[in-house]
């Protein structure tokens, strides 16, 4: 049977008093709170392991059990099963469980509204899970995470390294950071940063491409490297740029059709082979060249002198008729 262990190891109700910075940074409470390191971890002096089959196997938990996980003060759900407390009242529900880029396993959190106050507040710092895991230690004297029970808020985590409960950054706040905008930026600066931003981006994609794939069209481009000089002429050269490509994707096809064209009147390919080589064509018109112009000629296109005479000019008849000088009048009239 797996065990139950609960952190903190410590009972106190008491609120230890934090920093003024801690108290600025959770104005709000987060969405998200740091639930215990991902992989090794140590708690009360015990070593555990959390790894992606924990993490497999608490997710489906969730699923199945259908019911989130709850969030209480200093563990007063598992005093109340317990016998020690009448009542455990939640400061939220855990709906979700997900892995952070720092290391840590995260919780996402529906508070209430007693909760939410509090943590925002800066009454709590920190969270302590209640697990279930497997009694029996692997090679490396770990002991694996199978489930939770509950979480709790508290002050006295018994998680080494725990870390703290802190206000996600504000998204403003990191858009300032992000455009190196001053921290007094308002949201129309920001905005207006962003937005011109785009638009520069769409600029440099737009003349790349020209660069790129517009060899001949020296002069367009240079029309187009004028016009960047006005925000306005965006649009302008977007315009532009489609109709370049359209004239380069027109001509590329007229070329396509006239490749295998010829090929057909050279009789290197037969006419059900048509369509084929006009999708190789319309793909890579130079390599489609080269293969045509390997291929051998599978139709003649001229009929040897012996059989280009008629068939009249080898009827018997005929040259009975020529022989005796009977003209082409008399033979029409009399001679059927």
């Amino acid at each position: 049977m797996p065990n139950l262990t609960a952190f903190p190891a410590s009972t106190s109700t008491s609120t230890p008093t934090f920093s003024g910075t801690l108290r600025a940074a959770l104005q709000e409470a987060p969405e998200r709170i740091p639930l215990h390191p991902f992989g090794e971890f140590v708690g009360n002096g015990v070593l555990f392991l959390f790894d992606e089959a924990s993490l497999a196997q608490v997710l489906r938990e969730l699923a199945e059990r259908g019911v989130p996980w709850v969030l209480d003060f200093h563990h007063q759900t598992v005093r109340v099963e317990e016998g020690e407390a009448q009542e455990a009242p939640a400061a939220g529900f855990v709906v979700g469980i997900e892995v952070g880029e720092d290391g840590f396993v995260y919780g996402r959190v529906e508070w209430s509204e007693t909760g939410r106050e509090r943590v925002s507040r800066g009454e709590y710092a920190y969270v302590s899970p209640v697990f279930y895991y497997d009694p029996t230690p692997d090679a490396s004297g770990r002991h694996r995470v199978l489930g939770y029970h509950s979480f709790a808020l508290t002050n006295n985590p018994g998680i080494r390294f725990q870390k703290r409960i802190e206000a996600e950054a504000d998204m403003l706040e990191r858009f300032r950071q992000a455009l190196g905008l001053p921290p007094q930026a308002g949201e129309d600066e920001v905005f207006t940063a962003l937005e011109n931003l785009r638009r520069e981006a769409d600029v440099g994609r737009v003349v790349l491409e020209l660069g790129l794939g517009a060899g001949d069209a020296t002069e367009l481009k240079a029309t187009l490297l004028r016009l960047l000089a006005a925000q306005e002429a965006l649009a302008e050269l977007e315009r532009t740029r489609q109709e370049l490509a359209a004239l380069q994707a027109q001509t590329r096809e007229e070329r396509a059709q006239a490749l295998v064209r010829a090929a057909l009147e050279e009789g290197r390919i037969l006419p059900h082979q048509r369509e084929f080589w006009l999708a190789q064509a319309r793909a890579d018109l130079e390599a489609t060249e080269k293969a045509l112009a390997g291929l051998p000629r599978l139709v003649p296109t001229e009929l040897p002198k012996a059989e280009a005479r008629s068939s009249l000019e080898r009827d018997p008849a005929e040259e009975l008729r020529r022989k005796l000088g009977v003209s082409d009048e008399a033979w029409r009239k009399y001679g059927g």
